[in-house]
């Protein structure tokens, strides 16, 4: 399994195994991400720190490559080279080459975040990287809100304001095909520049969407020198103390209920029955009081419709069902928790999860947040929180 994790907000992730994405989300800070025991993580940042460049230097090793690169780039870059870091992922002698170049402040505040939120990232890439390509294009375009991400084939990335589209296509031959995500940006571009050929490709606006696709890249910002110092093993040697803490909660609290049934078997068995009637129907309630069940169950009841009693769960239900009931979506569990509804349902692919969500949000009583998706054995299944306005 590969897991893909933005570092900067919004924080998406995207898990992919062999050839399909089985997961993507946002979570509200790093250290939420799922990670699992067995995901090779991959960073993205943005591409707008990033800028490459082609070179080709009269080198015979990578150590006079590397030496001699700082000065050939000098004239090529704002800022003084001896505060910048050049990546170079596929050199060989008297060929050329692309590099990379970013601000070393700027990877030692990336080395900080995954250090600090113990995030073990193997391979660091600019979002531009994962731009997919069309088997009959030499670029891809992906327009993501202003920003423009290019990927071309030979390596060679750049995000830019769509406004620098025209200084961008000054570098790439007249025969280069170009893939472009968005419609209308693809026929601005046939009518700005009718000699050049453009072709719209769908290919999504978002990592989830560009994953699907694969793209196989050697490239790592990293380079060893930053990479940060955290492992899957020093992970599990950080939370081994917590389990051991659970641990010897759960057996407490397992010897006092056992203890507690022992000396009031009948009362505790009344008590577990409510007590799981009301978690169950109302898990707002992260304490119960024992004994206060069917006021709580009451006070609930009564908070649902908040103090606007024109507005209640049952009118969220009907807007909810408008919806999956106009697109044919499948409902398969919903519960009350803090004030929202969480829904989940089964749905047809992964461009529909984004399209329900805003379909939410376009009804006059709903405000909508996609929390999570996932394919499992064919099927699609997306959680929204759904709060009333």
């Amino acid at each position: 399994m590969k897991i893909y994790l933005r570092l900067e907000a919004p924080f998406e992730w995207v898990r992919v195994s062999g050839q399909k994405v089985e997961a993507f989300g946002e979570v509200a800070s790093l250290d939420e991400y799922p990670i699992g025991d067995d995901d090779d993580v991959y960073g993205v940042v943005s591409g707008d720190w990033v800028t490459t460049h082609r070179v080709n230097l009269p080198a015979k090793s990578r150590k006079q490559f590397n030496a001699a690169l700082p000065y050939a780039l000098e004239e090529s870059i704002s800022e003084d080279v001896e505060n910048m870091h050049f990546v170079c992922p596929a050199w060989k002698a008297g060929e050329e080459c692309n590099v990379l170049v970013v601000a070393k402040d700027k990877m030692l505040e990336w080395q900080a975040l995954a250090n600090e939120n113990r995030l073990p990232i193997e391979k660091l890439l600019p979002d531009h990287a994962l731009v997919p390509f069309h088997d009959a294009a030499d670029c891809s375009i992906a327009l993501s809100g202003d920003i423009v991400l290019a990927n071309h084939r030979d390596g060679h990335g750049v995000n830019i304001d769509r406004d620098f589209l025209e200084v961008w296509l000054m570098d790439l031959p007249m025969t280069s095909t170009i893939a472009i995500n968005d419609e209308a940006l693809t026929e601005q571009m046939i009518g700005d520049y009718p000699d050049r050929d453009f072709r719209h490709w769908p290919f999504g606006n978002k990592m989830a969407h560009w994953l699907e696709y694969l793209p196989s890249t050697s490239l790592d910002l990293w380079a060893d020198k930053y990479k940060p110092r955290v492992s899957k093993i020093g992970k599990k040697t950080f939370l081994l103390p917590v389990a051991v803490a659970i641990f010897a909660v759960v057996v407490k609290m397992g010897y006092d209920s056992y203890r507690y049934f022992a000396l009031h078997s009948e009362i505790a068995a009344i008590t577990e029955q409510s007590q799981a009637l009301l978690k169950e129907n109302f898990p707002i309630f992260d304490n119960v009081q024992p004994g206060h069940e069917r006021t709580m169950m009451e006070q609930a009841i009564a908070r649902m419709g908040g103090p606007d009693k024109s507005k209640s769960v049952h009118s969220s239900l009907a807007e909810i069902a408008a919806v999956l009931s106009r697109q044919g979506i499948s409902l398969s569990n919903i519960v009350y928790r803090n004030d929202e509804l969480v829904i989940t349902c089964l749905v047809k692919d992964f461009s529909q999860v984004d399209m329900l969500a805003k379909q939410f949000n376009q009804r006059p009583k709903l405000a909508a947040a996609l929390q999570s998706s996932s394919s499992d054995d064919g099927q699609i299944v997306a959680s929204y929180a759904i709060r009333q306005k």
